[in-house]
């Protein structure tokens, strides 16, 4: 008997299924004395039951994917626009909803049932229970947006407008287009583009072009540039738009109404003496606003142009107005003069010294944790000389405006003088962290680095049985013997012992000097106690020898 075609393609089927299908390994017996142990062990850990991401930690939960959406479906219209959806929950989530703050879902259902609608961060969410589950909603607005805010979790999405369905649907990043609405009035195209350029001296050049961007009508790709003028290759850019820079310089800008600002980095193919700038057509700005930043640790430069401007007035960026301005037109150059190089005489360090040290329990010497930051100029190298012995040494460095610097170790060798050592530093920043061993000796330098500091400060840590007389050369040692005194303090011990003279004699003048010494600034101490016990003494050695009376 011959078998149909039919017949062989379910056989085959059958026996591909049975072949893929994975053999279910054995779960593990828990044992009965651990079974009502079995609630504790798993609280708050629901997140275990759904699948993890491959090459990733079972141990983390952002690692598992717990809820699984379906197609989002939007209806938009005039008026507003409805929304369905199916998701799959395998734990209980809070899974995200389409919309923001300018446009929050309304009339939310899961199931049939009003489900409310919560908000992290400015985006709306609901809490689903383990299930699959229809979702349904509803965003109202007055007029139809350009587009609306739908979660990058969702990937398929099928969009209908004013009864019509939409295809391609297109998504810039979480943001879905919607266009104009049918009853909307025509909005004229329109971008308004401004150009500041700041150049920075150095070995390369840089070049940092800022464009802000304002943008009405519909979204739309714009072709703008070149963007660069020549002599210099782009190495970045930034930009909250989709954007690039083709090979011939132009950048490519997918635009939406509203403002944006594009940021393009460049660095100078060639040593720098100056730029002649190259104004593109329209809508790039006739003139330009260019700021010079010189690099002072590798020479004493100037910029000059024909057209000098008043920062603050060109509306500059905040962190350029410190530098000087100039418009540049299609042609203008602005010349770079050389004045000298290598560091401006009037040029140093501007660093600034933090010192947290602790006294050996026997009084042989300190260890001290230093902090130092601020700028250098000249010199590249921290050394510390003698009592002063650096053990360790760090760099903080800022990993892109992170909270948490990168700490790298660096590498303490001895210095130029005898008895030093130190750390090689080569960038103008300065962020160091160093642990120094002092040993005790009777004077100590206030920072022990041979590096001028703008200031010091400095906290002492002692044992007990240990006090700070004083600090000489210091602005202010708080809690030193010495800065504890002050003119009423010398005016109310000088009675006490004026007092203590005359009822004893210069042998209990001297007593009490020496008491005063020792114990007038320790807390509790008696001071009014002794002045009225010596005042009342003079009183009564004053008084007249008492008489009998008779009546």
């Amino acid at each position: 008997m011959r078998n149909s075609p039919a017949a062989l393609l379910a056989a085959w089927l059958l026996c591909a299924a049975a072949t893929a299908a994975p053999v279910a390994a054995p779960e593990t017996p828990i044992p009965a004395a651990l079974q009502e142990w079995r609630g504790w062990v798993l609280k708050d850990l629901d997140y275990r039951r759904c699948p993890f991401l491959a090459n990733s930690a079972a141990s983390e939960p952002a690692n598992f994917i717990c809820a699984w959406p379906g197609r989002l479906s939007v209806t938009s219209g005039a008026d507003g626009a409805t929304f369905s959806m199916r998701w799959r929950v395998e734990a209980p989530s809070r899974v995200a909803l389409p919309g923001d703050d300018e446009h929050w879902p309304q009339q939310v259902t899961v199931d049939g049932q009003r489900q409310p609608v919560l908000a992290r961060d400015g985006h709306p969410e609901i809490a689903l229970a383990p299930g699959t589950h229809e979702i349904t909603g509803r965003i109202p607005w007055r007029e139809q947006p350009q587009s609306i805010a739908v979660p990058p979790s969702i990937g398929l999405v099928a969009l209908t407008i004013d009864g019509k369905v939409v295809l391609p649907v297109r998504r810039d990043g979480d943001m879905l287009t919607l266009g104009r609405a049918a009853a909307a009035a025509p909005e004229a195209d329109n971008l308004d583009l401004r150009v500041y350029r700041k150049l920075t001296d150095g070995v390369p050049a840089s070049l940092t072009t800022r464009l802000l961007v304002q943008v009405a009508g519909q979204a739309r790709e714009e072709v703008l540039g070149p963007v660069l003028p020549e002599g210099f290759a782009p190495t970045a850019l930034s930009s909250s738009w989709p954007a690039r820079v083709d090979g011939d310089g132009r950048l490519r800008l997918q635009v939406q109404p509203g403002s944006d600002t594009v940021t393009i980095e460049a660095r100078a193919v060639q040593p720098l003496a100056g730029v002649t700038a190259r104004v593109p057509a329209a809508p790039w700005p006739k003139q330009e606003v260019w700021s010079y930043e010189p690099a002072s640790r590798l020479r004493v430069s100037a910029a000059s142009s024909a057209l000098q401007l008043d920062p603050r007035q060109a509306e500059v960026p905040e962190d350029w107005q410190m530098l000087p301005a100039f418009a540049l037109g299609d042609g203008a150059r602005l010349s770079i003069e050389e004045r000298s190089r290598g560091v401006a005489p009037d040029e140093g360090n501007r660093l600034t010294l933090q010192r947290e040290a602790w006294l050996d329990f026997d009084g042989s010497g300190w260890f001290a944790r230093d902090r130092i930051g601020g700028r250098m100029a000249q010199g590249w190298r921290f050394d510390a000389a003698a009592p002063f012995t650096l053990e360790q040494a760090s760099a903080h460095n800022a990993r892109g405006g992170k909270p948490q610097p990168n700490v790298e170790p660096l590498l303490v060798t001895r210095g130029s003088t005898p008895g030093s050592s130190g750390v090689e530093w080569r960038t103008p920043n300065v962020d160091l962290a160093a642990g120094l061993r002092i040993a005790a000796s009777g004077s100590q330098p206030v920072s022990g680095w041979q590096q001028t500091f703008d200031s010091v400060r400095a906290t002492l840590h002692f044992p007990f049985g240990y006090k700070l007389i004083a600090a000489p050369g210091a602005d202010a040692a708080g809690g030193s013997w010495a800065s504890a005194w002050d003119l009423l303090d010398a005016f109310v011990c000088a009675i006490a012992v004026l007092l203590a003279w005359r009822l004893i004699g210069l042998a209990g003048a001297a007593a009490v000097v020496a008491y005063l010494v020792l114990g007038y600034q320790e807390a509790g101490s008696p001071l009014w106690t002794l002045i009225a016990a010596l005042g009342f003494a003079l009183v009564a050695r004053a008084l007249p020898e008492g008489r009998a009376f008779q009546a």
